[in-house]
């Protein structure tokens, strides 16, 4: 799993940072992982209409 986020990472130029809180079943500790990740680029990517026509970046780039 590591491998894969440290791929992830690289290759989009992206800061990450994943922290387990609790658990001590890996399926279910690599299933919320993977989950919450998704949860978390779904609303990094997602328009917002609030912000119609601005580019979604705090630096004003994607």
């Amino acid at each position: 799993m590591r491998e894969f986020f440290v791929a992830v990472v690289n290759h989009s130029q992206m800061t990450l940072h994943i922290r387990q809180l609790d658990g001590i079943n890996s399926h279910h500790i690599i299933e919320a992982t993977f989950k919450a990740f998704a949860r978390a680029v779904r609303m990094a990517t997602e328009i917002d209409a609030r912000r119609a026509g601005a580019i979604p970046s705090s630096k004003g780039v994607l």
